[in-house]
């Protein structure tokens, strides 16, 4: 059985990136540039994140070996976000999901990320606001025993689009030179070159350090990457 996203439209407009400003004290790993404004074009993003129900049909339709993470007990709820997921794997999907139903399913590239995750509040910290994240994201839990929420278990944003931060990670289809002017990739836990970083944004059920769940902030990691926390949301071209 194909599930496909319940989808909200995003409509075409600019989008000011990068605000508020990175603080000289921020204790993270990218800094961001400000102040740069992109034309986003009309297009659809999915509600949630893809869940393990989803991606577990993609795999039973085309015998696609997942991640090892698919199988712990902690992320295995069909209701839990997929984790575990490379940019390769979660493209897989995307193409997959695209060619079954004719739909132009993809990843959304690193504005389109951005542009929904704010839900119409421009230069504030959270797609929520400015108030701290505590009850409004699932972040800061044990890395060996932790596991994202059920997708919807927080609020949504003005979109209506929920977890667009905590929970997972989630993959853009844009490479982290091409989105980022101050700051170079340095992530090769898988010994790629650093060029090939694909980047991801919205911060995970590990992390730990609220900044790093800014809509601001944009994180970077090779493309075969697997992880528990990473994973993915769906955007389809209109």
């Amino acid at each position: 059985m194909i599930i496909e996203p319940e989808l909200f439209i995003v409509e075409s407009g600019p989008v000011t990136l990068g605000l508020p400003a990175c603080a000289e004290s921020a204790k993270i790993q990218h800094r961001w540039s400000t102040g740069i404004t992109a034309q986003v074009p009309r297009f659809s993003i999915a509600r949630y994140a893809v869940t393990m129900r989803e991606f577990t049909e993609f795999i039973s339709a085309t015998g696609y070996s997942g991640p090892p993470e698919l199988e712990e007990e902690r992320f295995k709820a069909p209701d839990q976000p997929a984790v575990g997921l490379s940019w390769n794997d979660a493209d897989a999907y995307a193409r997959w999901l695209a060619g079954a139903t004719g739909k132009p399913y993809r990843l959304p590239s690193d504005a389109e990320w951005e542009k929904a995750a704010r839900g119409g509040l421009n230069g504030r910290l959270y797609p929520w606001g400015d108030d701290p994240p505590t009850g409004r994201a699932c972040y800061g839990l044990n890395k060996e025993k932790g596991h994202p929420r059920p997708v919807g278990s927080f609020a949504p944003n003005g979109y209506g689009l929920y977890d667009m931060v905590g929970n997972i990670w989630q993959w853009c289809s844009d490479l982290y030179t091409e989105t980022s002017a101050i700051d170079k990739p340095v992530n090769t836990p898988t010994n790629r070159p650093a060029s090939e970083n694909r980047v991801l944004r919205g911060g995970s059920f590990m992390t730990e350090d609220p900044a790093y769940l800014w809509c601001a902030y944009r994180h970077e990691d090779p493309p075969d990457l697997r992880h528990a926390c990473l994973g993915m949301r769906l955007v389809m071209s209109l």
